[in-house]
């Protein structure tokens, strides 16, 4: 009797230690998965991190000249064809109004000062170029549509936002105001060269 005794009590110890085990277990798989997750998630961090750490060092040596406040509205046309015709009263029109200051000059270190003669120097100017937008402001897109004009794609505002800022339109405002940047130039070096000798003579070339 003692024995059989002993057996019966024997369940309950064995019960509560496969418990122990299998929830020792269940803890050691699960805080596994975490750990493993955590360091995929602080190696992404460290990446992402680390590349704009390089993108922010960036010699720059441009010379603004002038800046040009612009203002205006872009304005785009579609419309959807069915078997190479235009839907008719299918037109959409998207405007997108803008404002922003266009950075023009030149590059600073492909300028050249040589002496010419006694007192007198040459200073040489590289080739105007488009440095930047500051502060540029875009409204939400506005459409009209005709009749049918649903039908018509939508535009893509982020290219319509992009051919704004695009380097075709950097060189136009260059073309518009190269006069003018031309002699901010002059007055620009002269007054440098001058700081150093009032008396010194200066004459300037632009490249073509």
């Amino acid at each position: 009797m003692n024995f059989f005794k002993a057996r019966v009590r024997l369940w309950p110890l064995l019960l509560i230690t496969f418990l122990v085990l299998a929830g020792t277990g269940a803890a050691f798989a699960f805080g596994g998965l975490n750990a493993l997750a955590l360091k995929s998630l602080f190696t992404s961090s460290s990446s992402e991190r680390d590349s704009q750490v390089v993108q922010s060092v960036t010699a720059m040596q441009e010379v603004t000249l002038l800046s040009l406040y612009i203002e205006g509205v872009a304005r785009e046309d579609s419309n959807r064809e069915i078997l190479g015709g235009a839907i008719p009263a299918g037109e959409k029109t998207t405007l997108i109004q803008y404002k922003f200051d266009a950075k023009l000059g030149i590059d600073g270190s492909q300028v050249k000062i040589e002496p010419t003669g006694p007192g007198s120097y040459r200073v040489t100017i590289p080739q105007f170029i488009g440095i930047g937008f500051d502060e540029p402001e875009f409204e939400d897109a506005l459409e009209s549509n005709n009749a049918l004009g649903w039908l018509a794609p939508p535009a893509v505002q982020t290219r319509m936002i992009n051919n704004i800022l695009s380097d075709e339109n950097k060189q136009e405002y260059i073309s518009q105001n190269e006069a003018a940047l031309k002699e901010q130039a002059k007055v620009f070096y002269s007054g440098i060269i001058a700081s150093i000798d009032p008396e010194i003579t200066v004459a300037f070339e632009f490249a073509g």
